[in-house]
């Protein structure tokens, strides 16, 4: 397996990801509307599961190397992601304070559909 790959692709998810955010997360980052809620974060999970999935197959990795490039691709972006949602107000100053909440929930969501495709089986299950 090649885990710098991973390592790479996790690290530029999270940099455009952010990016993106910080561009037009005001846009379409709604964190007062529930019912808005209640759709982003499923479609959330179910967009990196399959992303992750994807990569996974794209790279034909067993069962064990899954999990280890889930979390190659997870840790940058965790990590990173830390000090972002502790300087919300600085790192996305089109968005409000109390966006943070919903927007570190998000996050959550987002890790747990990478995590999850590891656990999906693969063709050599």
């Amino acid at each position: 397996m090649n885990r710098r790959l991973f390592f790479g692709i996790g690290f530029a998810i999270w940099l455009l990801a952010t990016i993106v955010i910080r561009a037009f997360g005001h846009t379409f980052f709604l964190y007062e509307e529930g019912a808005f809620l209640r759709y982003l974060w499923p479609l959330t999970f179910a967009a990196m599961l399959a992303l992750a999935h994807a990569l996974f197959r794209w790279q034909k990795l067993s069962r064990s190397q899954r999990f280890e490039a889930a979390a190659l691709l997870l840790i940058s972006g965790m990590v990173l992601d830390s000090f972002v949602t502790a300087s919300f107000e600085l790192v996305f100053p089109n968005m409000p304070a109390e966006a943070a909440g919903s927007f570190g929930a998000w996050l959550l969501i987002a890790n747990a559909g990478v995590l999850l495709a590891a656990f999906v089986p693969g063709a050599d299950d």
